[in-house]
């Protein structure tokens, strides 16, 4: 079986080193974006990806367009390309280059959660389960026909973090499985109920601004999902502050308004209250209340 597989960040990456252990698979090359400068000394940076192509010792390609991609693709006999997470819409020419098509992982139970960010808006949502879909990629967004599903849990904790991790790991273990049946003949791609679909968008930074005039529940959910970026921040006395761990209480107060019992914050919102458990003040390293009580509670008055 002969592979190109498509991919840029760590969700990616375990679903690769997978593939590359299986006998009977031939990864042909490594499709990733363009290495990138990153942080106040602009360093440029390998893709996650990239640098577990160079482990695995692949054959890498990191295309700036779409033209330098199909250029590079236009000699490769592939029985399948691969996308996880990838980063660039393909072009129709590349959607029929491979023997059985292009099947992409997508991080959401689909028809649902079409786009950039599932796994962030199902924690938003306060989802109970999530999963991931295999599906053959078509001209629309998400819209191809679906290989297979495979649920997953989502529990009270979980993250951002701990979801990416979770639903990487149950890719890696199906995808290698629903490529056997492709070829063999077992597994044919059922069409997606378009009416049923729901669409979210990419993530930007200004969406971890706090409005306390939505529910403790909400605000919550927003911690678990924009957690470690763009991360949830309010304001304290005119200094910007990061929630990165909070509880819920039933208390009600005023949405915005401060309390402080027993070296216990609580945040009034629209219902409940939050009760900070994790912070961070602009230019500080992350802290407990009790250490932020001890050095900066004259930000609370």
């Amino acid at each position: 079986m002969r592979i190109v597989f498509f991919g840029t960040p760590e969700f990616a990456v375990p679903s690769l080193k997978i593939l590359a252990q299986v006998k009977g698979i031939e990864i042909l090359s490594v499709v990733t974006q363009p290495d990138k400068a990153v942080g106040r000394k602009q360093e440029m940076t390998f893709p996650d990806v990239k640098k577990a192509a160079l482990e695995l010792k692949l054959p890498i390609i990191q295309p700036r367009t779409k033209k330098e991609l199909e250029e590079a693709l236009k000699d490769i006999k592939a029985d399948f390309f691969i996308v996880i997470a990838y980063g660039m819409i393909l072009t129709e020419k590349i959607l029929n280059m491979p023997k059985y098509g292009v099947i992409n992982v997508h991080a959401s139970l689909l028809p649902k959660y079409r786009g950039a960010s599932p796994i962030q808006e199902c924690l938003l949502n306060g989802d109970k389960e999530t999963g991931i879909s295999i599906m053959k990629i078509s001209k629309g967004m998400d819209e191809g026909d679906i290989f297979l599903i495979k649920r997953v849990p989502i529990e009270n904790e979980d993250t951002t973090t701990t979801l990416f991790s979770k639903l990487a790991v149950t890719s890696s273990v199906i995808l290698p499985l629903v490529l056997s049946d492709i070829v063999k003949g077992i597994l044919s791609p059922l069409p997606q109920n378009n009416q049923k679909a729901t669409y979210c968008r990419k993530i930007e930074k200004e969406d971890g601004k706090i409005n306390w005039n939505k529910t403790a529940e909400e605000i919550k959910n927003m911690i678990r999902a924009y957690t470690p970026w763009p991360n949830v921040y309010t304001e304290l006395s005119g200094k910007k502050i990061k929630i990165l761990e909070a509880e819920i209480s039933k208390d009600d107060l005023p949405p915005g308004k401060i309390a402080l019992e027993n070296n216990i914050i609580k945040i009034g919102t629209k219902k409940g209250s939050l009760i900070p458990k994790k912070i961070q003040l602009e230019g500080k390293s992350p802290m407990d209340i009790k250490n932020f009580l001890n050095g900066y509670k004259s930000l609370l008055k």
